[in-house]
């Protein structure tokens, strides 16, 4: 029996071959999009889950708050990995990472940069099951200057990953040996710590204190144990750590492996992490386009009830009981959905590369595997076509015998209203989702286009890898400054627009007196050139000066917030103590202030900043250098060729400081750019269940629209009588979905600093787009129909 009511539901569709292209059209593309949908929800939850442990693995962060300041970061110090193992039994082992490992790495004649290199314990191997190629993950990097590479890396400096181990490779300008233990594979792409190769740190953090936080630790909890039981010890060892250090206020966390990459937005990160509210409003973004979809079928079901009430009539004096009517419906929209579902495998297989392109991902149609990926889609389509046909199929059934068979309908006002509500709920997705996409555009836009407090156009900056270099920077810079293609070049310590500048704790003059406790700001090494080539502003005092020999030791520079934060109106004169790593105290006095710039990306607030002159060669390890406008090509060959004399083995890997700051929206830019092409598809789903609606609408009264014509009526008469109904659908869809988009796109708007404000014109505008771009497509079926000969309309069936 159910073979027949398929092939009853296929003659169906072919005799109703325009609803059911529209039909299978919008299920197709709703449940394309869902698949891609779900594809990236897959893959961002699938971060870091591949390990073995990966249940079992925690990572250490840090929140601490004191009198003059806070902090909220991944790093910690040496001390905590054995701090744990030796505090708590709960704990099997620690492991600490420095990302700080890379540079330039030489092999014979070949000279390879490479900066994606940590040094690390050699516990890391026992909590992160790599998989090794060559070598033993047990003793890989007990021993000083060893290290384990990844397959690419070994390949690209001995062409052969074979011949890797037990070779000895050199670091750094001072030919710093390290020897090949391990091979490993490539990291994966989902897993938030991504490195080439691993150094051993030997006996070298043994010396830090609780104060140098640079490191990233992990632990691996006992099979047995229950992280819960150590949470709830944590406190004391919080509180002790806390008087230690001087915090009014600590607290450790203590993250999931599996949880870092979606939930974790702390200072610091190891990557660019995700974002689980991202990964949810895709989630609704698929949800809602689907229910489009859905809806497209259930309102165009359920309006053409009149041309099937005679049918329904007839099944049911030959026999046919509600169940078997049900049955017959639902049947119906499980074909339409396996139609729609396969045709959606070919729109998904088409349009991954942009997709992936969009999302940065490498994402595959069959990443799951051929038979799992096969076997959802079918429950999926069978779950969706359920859905789907449930109310065509309770609604269609239910016509009585005897009206049924004189085309009676009986009572349709609460179709109708359902119908019509359907509709609104389209529009208002439709709505919400076309004001987010232009909202975050403005908000993209605005983050690029702000004034950032100095002048980032035609800057770049490299990493000056050769220490020799570093000691002949001022030579550099004139060499530079020679041509008329560089107009200005500075030595700094860290590239800004990274979002990763040092923070340290200063003791600032208070009434004539060091404060006793310390005030938290950003360190930032600059040389005199520094405030000239960035066009920053100086408010009070002066710059470094290389002519005043005592600068280099004795003198700082403070931004605007941090002159407010400490209460100063003038702050040239004013004392200050820096407390080294070393445990030393540099006594230092304010020379300047310089007007508020952003040293991080837009989603941060301004924040205290300490600049000083790099105190040893070492801490020269940035060049700053602005080009000359209209020129880049010919400034960048002259600098490449400059800085080739002063270090023949390293070219200048640079980058444009706009860029720096732009990489830290990438998760927003491609936000923007999925939720455009979402709402582009959920749009267009939308208007095609609109023609639907119209083309029937148009259908059911085409006799009526002949006689109208006969009796005078216009073109644009009959155009706004078939328009007006949906328009008012449209405009009522509008008036809810302005303030239900002002809430959603606030709140995504707080994740930034800096941000527009949402105008009710932007609401407006996007509304009344949508509105009309909608009625154009309800206008060009009913003027089709408007223009159609009186004489056919009126024509004897």
């Amino acid at each position: 029996m159910f073979r027949n009511y398929l092939k009853t539901a296929w003659r169906n569709l072919q005799h109703n071959k325009v609803y059911s292209a529209i039909n299978i059209g919008g299920i197709a593309i709703g449940v394309a999009t869902f698949w891609l949908i779900g594809l990236y929800v897959i893959d961002e939850m699938s971060y870091d889950r591949s390990f073995a442990n990966a249940n079992r693995i925690f990572r250490v962060a840090q929140h601490a708050t004191w009198q003059s300041g806070s902090m909220n970061i991944v790093p910690t110090s040496a001390p905590f990995a054995n701090a744990f193992k030796i505090t708590f039994p709960e704990v099997e082992d620690a492991a600490r990472i420095d990302i700080e490992g890379g540079g330039v790495i030489k092999y014979a004649d070949k000279t390879i940069k490479e900066d994606h290199i940590c040094f690390a314990d050699n516990s890391l191997l026992n909590l992160f099951d790599y998989h090794f190629l060559y070598g033993n993950s047990k003793t890989a990097l007990v021993q000083p200057q060893s290290i384990v590479i990844t397959k690419t890396l070994a390949v690209k400096i001995f062409g052969d990953a074979s011949k890797a181990i037990n070779q000895t490779i050199l670091f750094g300008s001072n030919s710093y040996p390290n020897k090949v233990t391990g091979v490993i594979e490539d990291m994966l792409a989902n897993s938030h710590l991504q490195f080439s190769g691993l150094r051993s740190f030997g006996d070298a953090l043994n010396m830090d204190g609780w104060n140098n936080t640079y490191l990233y630790t992990y632990l691996l909890l006992n099979k047995s144990s229950d992280i819960t039981s150590l949470l709830n010890k944590l406190p004391s060892f919080e509180n002790k750590l806390a008087k230690q250090l001087n915090y009014t206020q600590f607290h450790i966390e203590l993250q999931p492996l599996t949880s870092i990459h979606l939930y974790s937005n702390l200072d610091y990160e190891l990557s660019n992490n995700g974002s689980i509210s991202r990964v949810y409003t895709f989630i609704v973004i698929g949800i809602l386009i689907l229910l489009i979809a859905l809806i497209n079928y259930m309102n165009l079901s359920t309006a053409r009830a009149s041309t099937r009430v005679k049918e329904i009539g007839i099944r049911k004096v030959i026999g046919s009981e509600r169940r078997h009517l049900i049955v017959l419906f639902i049947s119906e929209a499980l074909l339409v959905t396996f139609i729609a579902a396969i045709l959606a495998c070919f729109l998904v297989q088409f349009s991954l590369p942009f997709f992936n392109q969009l999302s940065g991902k490498n994402i595959g149609i069959w990443n799951f595997g051929t038979v799992n990926t096969i076997a959802c889609i079918s429950i999926f389509a069978l779950i969706t076509g359920f859905i789907s046909g449930s109310y065509p199929a309770l609604f269609l059934s239910r016509f009585k015998l005897i009206p049924s068979l004189k085309g009676q309908l009986g009572s349709m006002h609460g179709n109708i209203i359902l119908r019509k509500s359907l509709v609104v709920f389209q529009f208002v997705i439709a709505v919400c989702l076309i004001s987010g996409s232009y909202i975050i555009y403005k908000q993209m836009q605005y983050v690029s286009q702000k004034k950032l407090g100095f002048n980032k156009e035609q800057v770049l900056t490299f990493h000056i890898d050769d220490m020799k270099v570093r000691t002949k920077t001022s030579e550099l810079k004139h060499d530079l400054l020679q041509n008329g293609l560089i107009e200005d070049a500075a030595v700094v310590g860290n590239p800004i627009g990274n979002n990763d500048l040092n923070k340290n704790g200063f003791r600032f003059e208070r009434n004539g007196e060091i404060n006793s406790s310390s005030q938290l700001a950003n360190k930032l090494y600059v040389d005199e050139d520094f405030i000239k080539t960035m066009d920053i502003h100086l408010l009070q005092g002066r710059n470094f000066s290389k002519d005043i020999s005592t600068d280099k030791e004795d003198a700082v520079l403070i931004n605007e917030t941090l002159m407010k934060t400490l209460g100063y109106t003038n702050a040239i004169g004013k004392k200050m103590q820096y407390p080294t790593p070393s445990g030393t105290v540099n006594n230092m006095i304010i020379v300047g202030v310089v007007k508020d710039f952003h040293a991080y990306s837009l989603q941060h607030k301004i924040e205290p900043m300490v600049m000083m002159m790099p105190p040893n060669d070492k801490e020269k390890d940035n060049l700053y250098v602005k080009l000359a406008k209209g020129k880049t090509a010919q400034a960048i060959a002259y600098l490449k060729n400059t800085y080739t004399r002063f270090d023949k083995k390293n070219t200048a890997d640079f980058h444009f400081l706009d860029e720096n700051f732009q990489k830290q929206y990438a998760g927003e830019q491609k936000q923007e750019q999925l939720s455009l092409s979402f709402t582009v598809l959920a749009f267009i789903i939308a208007c095609l269940g609109l023609l639907g609606l119209v083309t029937f609408a148009t259908a059911q009264r085409k006799k009526e629209i002949g006689v109208r014509k006969v009796l005078g009526a216009t073109v644009q008469s009959v155009t706004i009588l078939l328009s007006r109904e949906f328009a008012k659908l449209l405009f009522v869809a509008a008036i809810i979905a302005i303030p239900v988009s002002w809430f959603i796109m606030d709140k995504w708007l707080q994740d930034f600093a800096y941000r527009i404000n949402i105008e009710w014109w932007m609401l407006m505008l996007t509304c009344s787009t949508t509105i009309f771009i909608a009625l154009i497509t309800v206008s060009f079926q009913a003027i089709k129909a408007a223009i159609i000969n009186p004489a056919k309309s009126l024509r004897t069936e």
